[in-house]
């Protein structure tokens, strides 16, 4: 983390620190909130810490201890119970040997030799319970001393056992007592044995209270390292954060003293810059906020006072315009009047132009109708004139065949004749063909009388032609001039459309123009009365205006700067 560094965002000197402070204040006044929040769950943290430890500590020699228990007394007096319970069995199976001797036989055999494994299973036990106990107790003199003392007793009275009870020999190392004596060696085997036993377990009971002593006071003073701890833990974490939020507080309260006093008017109350911290920068942003607001008042009083002195002379000029407004109105009345004159009259002249217009289009209409019908005429004579002239060849052509006819019925008569003259010279043979021939004859020459016929009508109808010919040039060349004629007429009536319809547009637009000065004049005229409403309504607005500056005036009154 670097120590400690100022809030992000800050920069010394954005907000001079404006009052004296203690050691605690400038150590932690310039850190940001988060590190103040953070040292004072620090500290709350520590102490939770150094409390746990402590604890943990403590615990680690309680559990110390109940190890030490465990090995130095929970395991010997277990050892100790398992001596003092073998011990019983080893006198359960000499009980069981001795029930075999009231009995015969194979009851009496099973009996000896449950016996037998009954003591021998309890001695072996025994053994191991010695050795562990012995493994357990080293150092401890006081239970080698009475385990010595069990062991030696329960050797004694295992050798008497074996000797007298099992029949076995002697062990080496004792001496067979006498018959009177060993009821009492019995008995004082076994009191060495309970009395081993006994003082073994005097003593395990006697460590196990001395160290349930030593852990009852282990623990209360654990227990009062902790709560000592915890309470001077506690008390210095809440120390520090009563610090905290003694800082944190003393400079909201002078923000908000600071607040307090731009609510209630009073903009001369400066909140204290105490740290360089978020709640000082907000500090310093009122302090600026103030000071913002107490320029902007003073700007306010003294658009105030311009704004009274303003409205007062608005006031003299709105009057001023408005009777110029009225009697710019009165002359745009009488502008329009006469503008809607005029306007009337250019609209009828437009009305006049767009008639003659249109007779005009009629006449251009009619003689281009009639330069369309010459032209037709024109092309009907010229249609004619060749349809004539056909005739003429056609004539001619007929007139040709009629020769050809004339010369054939010429042969034909000649040939008659030499038949005729042929059929004389037959006789009598000749005569039918005489006949023929002579008909023959007389049929060639009326042939050449028709085609003499036809040839003066062919003649007469090439001379009609020639004259149809000759009428008929003479009719296409008068169409065409009429045709000529009308064209010229065409284009000059054309020309005299396009003359009247400029003249109708320009007269058009002049009416238009007229019409839209009338209409301007009219609008002038409207514009002029709604100034003068404007007028009206900007001297009602004057009037509010002054008692906005009125009321700005009591406003700003409230604020001491």
């Amino acid at each position: 983390m670097g120590g400690f560094s100022m809030p992000k965002g800050l920069r010394e000197g954005d907000s001079p620190i404006t009052v004296q402070r203690n050691a605690f204040e400038a150590l932690l006044g310039d850190r940001s909130l988060t590190i103040k929040t953070v040292i004072a769950a620090a500290c709350v943290a520590v102490v939770a810490l150094l409390v746990a430890i402590l604890s943990i500590n403590r615990m680690s020699h309680l559990n110390s201890d109940l190890r030490d228990m465990k090995t130095n007394h929970v395991d010997t007096l277990q050892e100790v119970a398992n001596m003092r319970g073998q011990v019983g069995f080893i006198f359960r199976g000499m009980l069981i040997y001795y029930i075999g001797n009231t009995s015969t036989g194979a009851a009496a055999t099973a009996s000896h030799k449950q016996g037998r494994e009954v003591a021998a299973a309890a001695d072996t036990a025994l053994d191991e319970a010695i050795t562990k106990y012995n493994s357990l107790t080293q150092g401890s003199t006081d239970r080698q001393a009475s385990l010595t003392k069990f062991s030696d007793a329960l050797h004694y009275y295992q050798a008497l056992r074996n000797a007298i009870i099992f029949g076995e020999p002697l062990a080496a190392g004792y001496t067979m007592p006498a018959t009177d004596q060993i009821l009492s060696e019995f008995n004082k085997a076994e009191t060495g044995m309970s009395e081993g036993v006994a003082e073994m377990q005097q003593v395990e009971d006697t460590e196990s209270d001395a160290m349930a002593t030593r852990g009852t006071a282990s623990y209360n003073k654990a227990k009062m390292v902790t709560l000592i701890a915890l309470i001077v833990g506690f008390v210095l974490a809440a120390g520090i954060c009563v610090l905290v939020i003694r800082l944190i507080r003393n400079q909201l309260t002078t923000v908000s003293t600071a607040l307090d006093a731009v609510a209630a008017g009073d903009l001369t109350v400066a909140a204290e810059v105490r740290s360089r911290d978020e709640l000082g920068a907000m500090a310093g942003a009122v302090n600026r906020a103030r000071e913002g607001l107490r320029t902007s008042v003073l700007a306010l009083t003294r658009g105030a006072e311009t704004l009274g002195a303003g409205t007062q002379r608005l006031t003299s000029v709105t009057a001023r315009l408005s009777d110029q407004a009225r009697q710019a109105s009165d002359q745009a009345g009488v502008v329009a009047g006469s503008a809607g004159d005029v306007s009337a009259s250019v609209q009828s002249v437009a009305a006049g132009s767009d008639q003659m217009g249109a007779s005009i289009r009629e006449i251009a209409e009619n003689a281009n109708n009639a330069a369309q019908v010459a032209s037709s005429a024109v092309g009907v004579a010229q249609s004619t004139n060749d349809t004539v002239a056909k005739l003429g060849t056609s004539s001619e052509e007929i007139g040709n065949v009629v020769k050809v006819i004339t010369q054939i019925a010429e042969q034909t008569n000649l040939l008659a004749l030499n038949a005729t003259i042929e059929a004389a010279r037959a006789g009598e043979a000749g005569k039918g063909f005489a006949v023929v021939a002579t008909e023959v004859k007389d049929l060639a020459q009326e042939t050449a009388k028709a085609t003499e016929d036809i040839s003066r009508r062919v003649e007469a109808i090439q001379a009609d032609t020639s004259n149809a010919v000759e009428a008929i040039a003479e009719i296409s060349r008068i169409i065409s001039e009429i045709n000529d004629y009308q064209v010229t007429i065409a284009s000059a009536v054309e020309e005299q459309t396009a003359t009247t319809n400029e003249m109708s547009r320009s007269i058009g637009d002049a009416a238009t123009g007229s019409s839209a000065i009338a209409g301007n004049i009219n609008s002038v005229a409207a514009a002029v009365q709604a100034q003068t409403g404007a007028l009206q309504e900007a001297d009602q607005s004057v009037t509010e205006l002054s008692q906005v500056a009125d009321e700005l005036r009591g406003v700003v009154a409230r604020f001491r700067v």
